[in-house]
């Protein structure tokens, strides 16, 4: 599969199937590179230009069917409509997040034609490599339906948690605390979920990473107006490691908090360290 890249690197690498990730280095397309995806664009009907997702996605759908329709030895190289397509859906994402734009993502010492947003938020798109894996997977018909939600949760990294939010994480994390200090952890996962009836929390028990996305799920499929999941894991920084509680909360479709409280194990159980801190922002629970 070819992936738009600025130097050699592993062949066939998607960089796994997630469309958003966060992004090491993000470097400004050169003019060779403009020129390219100027010519991939161009090689669209009408020029790729004002196209909607739905008709790139039957553009998509319409080579994928002539594709597979064909016998193996007689099948086109489908790169340049992979790339071509990919174009189409970055610019449709584009047109819809304010301050989206193209670059190159430097990761693992290879550049991949991405769409980020500037920083604070940063996270980073690969629609080239969405639509690789999709064609080669022959998934049909998930075109629009993309564009929407990546639009939706770049949009959302975009804003601040609410003040709500942010009481439901203060108020999750004490109970962390206070579950482990001073008898000792690791602290069970859980979740607080708030309804329009109040609060309620879910432990989840099991192999730490296992139990925290099962975790996450129940809170996805909760129809909560806030959510709030916690964990045990441990918080670094200035070259060191040290265990910590941490919660992530957030409402339907707006950005999440991520907060934590450090503790250390003693001889006696378990005490904390500090204050409550902020690490940062995250992608929507619900």
């Amino acid at each position: 599969m070819s992936i738009f890249r600025r130097r050699a690197g592993r062949d066939g690498d998607t960089h796994g199937t997630e469309p958003v990730r966060s992004s090491p280095q993000v470097l400004a397309l050169n003019p060779a590179e403009l020129a390219w995806v100027a010519d991939l664009r161009a090689s669209l009907p009408g020029g790729g230009v004002d196209l909607d997702p739905v008709a790139v996605g039957r553009l998509y759908d319409d080579a994928l069917d002539a594709w597979l329709a064909a016998p193996p030895s007689g099948r086109f190289d489908p790169n340049g409509v992979i790339n071509a397509i990919g174009v189409a859906v970055g610019d449709a994402i584009c047109a819809r997040v304010p301050g989206a734009r193209w670059a190159g993502v430097t990761e693992d010492g290879s550049t991949e034609l991405a769409i980020v947003l500037p920083p604070p938020v940063g996270p980073t798109v690969f629609p080239t490599s969405s639509v690789g894996q999709r064609w080669a997977a022959g998934e049909r018909a998930w075109i629009p339906e993309f564009v929407e939600w990546v639009a939706g949760r770049l949009l959302a990294l975009g804003a601040e948690p609410s003040a709500q939010v942010h009481e439901l994480a203060s108020f999750a994390l004490a109970h962390a605390v206070r579950s482990v200090v001073p008898e000792g952890g690791p602290l069970v996962p859980f979740t607080l979920l708030e309804t329009a009836e109040g609060r309620s929390l879910h432990r989840f028990a099991g192999e730490l990473g296992e139990a925290v996305e099962h975790a996450r799920r129940h809170a996805r499929s909760s129809g909560a107006v806030r959510v709030a999941v916690a964990w045990d894991g441990y918080l670094t920084g200035e070259g060191r490691r040290e265990d910590a509680l941490f919660v992530e909360a957030s409402e339907p479709g707006q950005p999440s908090v991520v907060v934590a409280h450090r503790y250390v194990e003693t001889a006696d159980g378990a005490q904390a360290v500090g204050e409550p801190l902020t690490v940062g922002h995250g992608a929507p629970l619900l």
